[in-house]
This record gives structure tokens, sequence and C-alpha cells, in this order.
């Protein structure tokens, strides 16, 4: 791996070991960091442009694309995208993306831009190939038209590479930039509009009840996650050093979520907004402090305590934190042994919003309460969702009827 050795002012020495040599002797390039890049107070910034110019200059040295001996002058800049894909994900990913995010992004690179444009030399993948691309998207287990969603998710991958390729002048002109982001059919929007995404106030007094046929700590998990609306992994990282008895609240700051090997992690919350406290009814708290003598007993009586320091008050045994998605399959698997009615794991959190707006709350305190970064995200979830609200908004009308009036003929 290469590294850089900073000759003064804006140039840096850029060095790497020729691996065709068998004593590996140093290859060296001097290279000058842009002025306005050298003046900018973000080391970032920085930093990302030397790891680039370190890893083309590596793989310059390795591949042997040098000329001359001494002279220390490139053959060719030319990438195919598969060269340029680990570029991208050292410079780039890195340093912008969250672990689960790469995860995922990367999986989509394999599986779906690789196969088609990994020997194409970037500068040479054109706007019209990537739009007929797109348009031939099939789904690879059933080939039958790719959903929305998923196209979306390929979108952003190709554009967070082209992106970051005209960035760097790798490339000139960006062939994303004509490509069209791919938006839902009418069809797609009223099968997504007829998908049950919450609760109701009189299906959530049933599911509280139904939830005691589940362990203690799946029971008040689920119950924090309708009545609190925290995110999956949020709720799995609390400890009980978090868990406030006296304010009848809960400390977010961290959740449980993947790295990029998809290796379990604590890591940050989302947004910065979604750090705080969470005020939670006293009945729940009060369950919660019975439940943590049931835990510390069962740690007490632990042969093989696995959770170090952590005190992790929704563990998966012996104090190990949950992998993230454990409580969506055990949510599942829940509501069909109990023949409720399916709403994704992810649906309590609107059910959380949607009890806060059939009582009455306006969006500024839902807003605050499920730590949105923006009024926006909000407003656009919560105004039409409730069927309850629209029925009281309705009420008011039914005055106007032209019978009880006693003007209609």
């Amino acid at each position: 791996m290469a590294w850089n050795e900073h000759l003064g002012g804006n140039r840096y020495k850029l060095v790497e070991r020729d691996p065709s040599k068998a004593k590996r002797p140093k290859k060296s390039i001097t290279v000058e960091m842009p002025e306005e890049i050298a003046r900018s107070k973000s080391e970032k910034k920085k930093e990302a442009w030397l790891a680039l110019e370190e890893a083309k200059w590596s793989e310059l040295v390795m591949t042997g694309q040098y000329e001359g001996k001494g002279k220390n002058r490139r053959k060719s800049d030319k990438k195919t995208f598969a060269e340029f894909v680990p570029i991208w994900h050292k410079s780039y990913a890195k340093g912008n993306m969250g672990g689960k995010t790469i995860l995922n992004t990367m999986s989509i690179i394999n599986s779906r831009l690789l196969p088609e444009f990994g020997d194409t030399w970037i500068n040479d993948i054109t706007t019209l190939e990537l739009v007929e691309w797109f348009s031939e998207l099939r789904n690879l287990k059933n080939d039958e038209p790719l959903a929305t969603n998923s196209k979306l998710n390929i979108y952003k991958a190709a554009k967070s590479i082209f992106d970051a390729a005209t960035e760097w002048k790798v490339i000139k002109e960006n062939p994303m930039d004509g490509v069209q982001r791919p938006s839902q059919s009418k069809k797609e929007k009223k099968v997504i509009r007829s998908r049950k995404k919450a609760y109701t106030r009189q299906e959530v007094e049933k599911l509280l009840t139904a939830l005691y046929t589940l362990p203690t700590r799946w029971r008040l998990y689920f119950t924090g996650a309708m009545l609190g609306g925290f995110r999956r992994g949020e709720l799995l990282a609390v400890e009980w050093p978090n868990v406030d008895h006296e304010q009848c609240a809960v400390w977010i700051e961290n959740q449980i979520t993947l790295d990029e090997e998809g290796n379990k992690i604590e890591g940050e919350v989302k947004t910065e907004e979604s750090e705080g406290w969470v005020a939670m009814p006293k009945w729940y708290m009060d369950e919660l402090k019975s439940y943590r003598r049931e835990w510390a007993k069962e740690k007490l009586n632990s042969k093989l305590w696995l959770g170090g320091d952590k005190e992790y008050v929704f563990h998966s045994g012996k104090g190990v934190m949950y992998y993230p998605t454990t409580p969506t399959l055990t949510w599942s698997r829940f509501l069909a042994d109990n023949k409720l009615p399916h709403v994704k794991l992810h649906g309590l959190r609107h059910t959380a919003g949607m009890l806060l707006r059939e009582s009455g709350a306006d969006l500024k305190t839902i807003q605050e309460r499920l730590r949105h970064t923006k009024l926006d995200t909000t407003a656009n979830i919560y105004t039409h969702k409730s069927e309850t609200i629209s029925k009281a908004a309705v009420a008011h009308l039914e005055e106007l009827n032209p019978k009880r009036m006693k003007f209609a003929p």
C-alpha cells in the first residue's frame, strides 16, 4: 500500500514498492495538492485527495504502468470501471458512508454494475448505454420487472461512483447526469398506499395484550418501540445507565448496526437529532424496573457472562448484543403466530407517531419525539395517514346538512 511524505508547501512524495522486483525497491512520484484543497480548513478533503493519489500511484506501480526507469511518469490514467471501484471505495465510501451502507452498496456493485461495466473504460461509458441498461433491469431471481426501490438503490450506487470520477477528473463528463432517477408508477404507488403501515389505537390495545405471549425482554422491546418510536437498532443499544426512572425517560445515543463485512457493531445514531431523551409512560418504566431485577438475576446465575462491561437492556443471552435483524424476524413470527395484521417492525415507529397525532399533538411535538431532522419529514408521514384524523376533520361538516339547517326544499 502506498504512503506519502510531505515535502513542504503543497508538494507530496508518493511512495510504493515495486512487486515485480525481488527486493521490492521503492518507486516514488511527486504530486502537488490543488490550491483550493490545500487552503481548505477541512482535513477530510486533504486526506481524501491524498488517499486518491496514493491509490492511483499504488495501482500504477503494482501493475507496472509507469514509464521508463527513474522517470516516474505514468503510462496512462485510463481506468476501467472495475479498476476505479476500489479507488472510490477507499477515497469516498470509507469516509462518507456507514458500514451497513457500504455493505449494501458493494453488494449492488458486485452483483449488478461490475458484471455489466467492469471491463469497460470508465470514460467510455455513455449516458445512452446507462439509460438502456436501467430500462432493461430485471429481478435476478425470477426475471420479473425490478421494483422501483431496487432500481433506485442501483441508481444511487452508480451515481456515487460516477460523481466521484467526475469530481476527481477521471472522466470529463458525468454520464449519470442524463439518467432519470427511477420513480414509482401510479400502479406501484397504489400498491404501496394499500399496505398497512401503522396500527390504530384499538389494534395497539390488542397488541399490548398479545405481547404477553413473548418472553419479557421481547414484550418490553416491542412495547417500547410502539410507545417511544425508537428505531430498531437504537433500542437494541440501550444500556441500563441510559434508563432514568426519575425522569421516566430513556437516553438514546447509539445503535446496533452492521459494519461493511456484515458484522454486528455498536455505532452512532443515524443523525445528530436522533440523540436525546425520549419520555416514556410511568407504567412502562415500572415494568422496566421489575425486568431489571430479572435481568440482574440472569447475569448473576450465568456461568459465562460475555457482555463484559456492557449492560444492554435487551441482549441475546449472556449479555451479548442482538444481531440487528433479529427483532425483525421475531416480530414477523409473533404476528403470524397470533394471526395479527402485518405491519413492518419500522411501522411501530409510525404507530408511535400516529398515536400522538390522533391524540391531538402538533407536528412539531411529533418531530421532536421521533427525533426527525426536518419537520417536512414528519409532515409528509403524519398529515394524511390516519382514518381517525380524517373522520374528525369531516365531523364538523355534518352541521352543514341542509335538512338539519331547515333551508332545503
